[in-house]
């Protein structure tokens, strides 16, 4: 089983919203790179949901995995371990932790310590070759929030100001009801038009969260 793909790449989320943005991260890599595709697949067995990115030179299997809160994440070892290694186990897997800082502990470093520690050594027993920290110290939406120009227009209202609050989903709730009543900010699935109508070049160049790696393990490593 696996024969098809030359790597594996697992991707771990927080939430659904931060799939969405990954999975039109991953196309907009596409994009990027002339003949490259990413196609969605669901596994006649599992019922499980999988992808297949087609660089023009190698096929490379996506997984994901959304453990709902940011205190479950040093839980996905044995996701990795049963779902993605021990499924594919010809494969070399690169294994991307995408999470906000500021749901669990204030300090970056703290996520090398402790269960955090714990969930790389489980992920490398289980064969991940390369572990990427994808770490904001900010909801997801804060990123969303730097293509400001790309959120107004797809509101279709004049740029101003983005409202306060300390938090990028807060930030993002209030600035959709000043577009008109009954108007609402969704997460997951119902913000993929928002997310897809985003520049990723634009946030890619403000923000700190390196998503070069991901672009460079899935395309620039053939």
């Amino acid at each position: 089983m696996g024969d098809e793909f030359s790597k594996g790449v697992a991707l771990i989320f927080e939430g659904d919203t931060e799939k969405v943005f990954y999975l039109a991260l991953l196309q907009y890599f596409c994009s990027k790179h002339p003949g490259s595709s990413i196609s969605k697949h669901t596994d006649q067995t599992t019922g499980e949901v999988f992808y297949s990115l087609d660089n023009g030179t190698e096929n490379i299997l996506i997984k994901t995995n959304i453990v709902g809160t940011i205190s479950q994440v040093t839980n996905s070892g044995a996701w990795f371990s049963s779902r993605c290694h021990s499924a594919y186990k010809n494969l070399e897997w690169t294994v991307v932790l995408c999470y906000d800082t500021d749901e669990y502990l204030s300090s970056y470093s703290k996520f090398q310590e402790g269960d955090w520690k714990d969930l790389r050594k489980s992920l490398k027993r289980s064969k991940a070759k390369t572990i990427i920290d994808m770490a904001s110290n900010a909801d997801i939406e804060d990123t969303m929030l730097l293509d400001i120009n790309g959120v107004f227009s797809f509101l279709e209202m004049p740029v101003s100001s983005i409202p306060s609050g300390s938090k990028g989903k807060r930030k993002m709730k209030k600035l959709f009801r000043l577009k008109g009543p009954g108007v609402a900010y969704h997460e997951g699935e119902r913000a993929k038009d928002l997310i897809d109508a985003l520049d990723f070049g634009i946030i890619m160049s403000k923000s700190k969260i390196p998503f070069a790696e991901l672009e460079r393990v899935c395309f620039l490593e053939s």
